[in-house]
C-alpha cells in the first residue's frame, strides 16, 4: 500500500505592503501645512518686492539653524533632512503638475 501523503499545514499570503507613495495626511499633517501656509503669506507680506530665490535661500539657512538646534548628531540632522526632501520633492510635484519631467522626456 502506497503511503499517501498528507498536506501541510495551510500557508497564508503575506498582506501586501501599504504604498509609500500614497501618504494620508492626518490632522497634524493638516495642522502643520495650514501653519507654514500662514507664514509663508506673511513672509510675502513683509517682503513682497525681494527676490523669491533670495527669500528661498534665507528660509534654507532658517532651516538649517532649527534642525542643527533640533538635533545632537549629523545623523539626526540628515534625517530630518531627508523628511523635508519629501514634502519639498511632492509640493514640487503638485505645484507643477501641467509640465513635463525628466522621465517623461526619455
Amino acid at each position: 500500500m502506497a503511503a499517501t501523503r498528507s498536506p501541510g499545514p495551510a500557508r497564508r499570503k503575506k498582506k501586501p505592503e501599504p504604498s509609500p507613495a500614497r501618504h494620508r495626511s492626518g490632522p497634524e499633517d493638516i495642522r502643520n501645512y495650514k501653519q507654514s501656509l500662514a507664514l509663508a503669506n506673511k513672509l510675502n507680506k513683509v517682503a513682497p518686492d525681494e527676490d523669491n530665490a533670495v527669500v528661498a535661500g534665507a528660509i534654507v539657512l532658517f532651516a538649517a539653524e532649527v534642525i542643527k538646534r533640533s538635533s545632537s548628531n549629523v545623523r539626526e540632522a540628515r534625517a530630518y533632512l531627508e523628511g523635508m526632501r519629501g514634502a519639498i520633492d511632492g509640493l514640487l510635484a503638485n505645484a507643477f503638475q501641467d509640465a513635463p519631467t525628466d522621465d517623461d522626456s526619455r
